[in-house]
């Protein structure tokens, strides 16, 4: 990682703690829908996204409030997906994007999440390609929020996307062949390494919904072996899908909470003049002696 033009592929993992996780989005969507007291008469079509942050709802469910998600209009659940994935940028940046400031540069970071955070806080040292896209930030920083959701609510308005972006659900036929991943393979040719950082293709079961980005990623590999590095408190998963489908050993895995493990690299990398340095074993030590107390606290 202290090397220029590492491969970083984010996921997740890399915003955990300043955003929900698609797991962690229902609570949030539920109660701001139900902040407006008012509901169509009719469910709304199925859609993919609203199995993904929502899930799947039984037929015999008794709870009123669960059955009326139901009737979430399309625009509605949009809307609060992408509000529930934005967070203020900040003037002191997070330790897990700030890490990047002291890491190698310029990198190519890959970028799978729809928050905006590492073109916000890396875009000056590092090439980030946001190859699912990302959210409308204006609706939530520069309009009244509260308005327009109840537009959605009530009068069934969707709110329409600024840029173009894929919301959590399968990846389209075609997607890798978009300028952006077109860029990243020329970049990657010149990295030492890939870094995947709490990113697991958008598994679901035995199924990826980022299923064509990660045959894109093996086609990439397999014309360019390089040492992949899976960052993830759970990263067998990924790794022996990895290691099953380019036929090689050269997957570790890392199991490493990236919000600790960042603030940790934070912390150790002024006072030993920097990560460009080598390391003794001393203070290598000292580093793994510290993420481990971070983990207790």
């Amino acid at each position: 990682m202290s090397q220029p033009r590492t491969f970083y592929v984010l996921g997740s993992g890399a915003s955990y703690g300043l955003v929900p996780v698609t797991q962690q989005m229902r609570r949030f969507i539920e109660d701001e829908y139900h902040s407006i007291g008012a509901y169509p008469i009719s469910p709304a079509p199925y859609s993919a996204l609203f199995e993904r942050v929502v899930g799947h709802i039984s037929e015999d469910e008794n709870d009123l409030r669960t059955i009326l998600l139901n009737h979430m209009p399309l625009g509605t659940l949009d809307f609060l997906s992408q509000r529930a994935l934005w967070t203020l940028i900040q003037e002191a940046v997070p330790p897990q994007y700030a890490v990047f400031s002291v890491l190698g540069s310029p990198s190519t970071i890959l970028n799978f999440n729809l928050d905006g955070l590492a073109r916000a806080y890396c875009r000056h040292r590092h090439f980030i390609l946001e190859v699912h896209g990302s959210i409308d930030r204006p609706w939530f920083e520069h309009v009244d929020y509260r308005e327009l959701l109840e537009a959605t609510v009530m009068y069934d308005v969707a709110i329409p996307h600024l840029t173009p972006k894929l919301l959590p659900s399968p990846e389209p036929v075609g997607i890798t062949e978009a300028l952006k991943y077109d860029i990243a393979r020329r970049l990657f040719p010149l990295a030492p390494a890939v870094v995947i950082v709490g990113y697991s293709f958008g598994r679901r079961h035995d199924t990826f919904d980022d299923a064509r980005s990660f045959e894109w990623l093996i086609n990439l590999l397999q014309a360019h072996p390089r040492a992949i590095f899976v960052v993830s408190p759970t990263p067998d998963e990924v790794v022996q899908a990895l290691r099953d489908r380019l036929s090689s050993y050269n997957v570790f895995g890392l199991s490493l909470r990236w919000e600790v493990f960042s603030a940790t690299v934070m912390a150790a990398s002024h006072p030993i003049g920097g990560l460009r340095s080598r390391w003794c074993d001393q203070q290598l030590d000292e580093f793994v002696s510290n993420y481990e107390r971070s983990l207790g606290a």
